[in-house]
């Protein structure tokens, strides 16, 4: 009888893990190609989508939360590099009220990356696309617009450049 609830409890521990896994890396392709999307942008709430994304230059869609401190650190870090990433495209997406990202923008001095937009992801749009668990997420696509390295967590400038290499 101890041998089957040992044996019972390993089977369960076993399921529970496995069914934390989905969002790893098996389910990455299905965001091997940059997803369509559509959102508000700050300062001025202009549309902003994936038709508006330049030909041959990498794109980093971040996931943010104007209130996540990892977030934070990631874009004083993102300003820390400004002139290392001034070719690289980045939109920084979050599910907040677009006044949140609006006050993070302005807060952060983020008009200072013109190579950077902040939009509001209306009704969390595009992270369900993605099926986010966690802020920061990051996703580097490379300039052929094929994703070359999703993040989850605050990884630093230096790993997203080493992604695009």
């Amino acid at each position: 009888m101890k041998k089957l609830s040992i044996l019972a409890a390993f089977i369960t521990g076993a399921i529970m893990v496995q069914a934390q896994i989905d969002s790893s890396a098996k389910n990455l392709s299905k965001f091997e190609k940059i997803p369509s999307f559509n959102m508000y942008i700050v300062p001025d709430s202009t549309s902003f989508s994936n038709k508006n994304l330049k030909t041959n230059k990498s794109f980093i869609i971040m996931f943010f939360s104007p209130d996540c401190e990892h977030c934070q650190k990631e874009t004083r870090e993102l300003l820390a590099y400004k002139n290392e990433l001034k070719n690289i495209q980045i939109l920084m997406a979050s599910p907040s009220s677009y006044g949140m990202v609006k006050q993070f923008y302005e807060e952060y001095n983020l008009a200072s990356m013109p190579n950077i937009k902040l939009g509001n992801d209306v009704n969390y749009a595009l992270g369900c696309i993605y099926q986010l668990r966690t802020f920061p997420s990051i996703f580097v696509y490379d300039r052929t617009g094929k994703l070359a390295k999703a993040f989850v967590g605050n990884i630093g400038v230096p790993a997203i450049l080493e992604a695009l290499k």
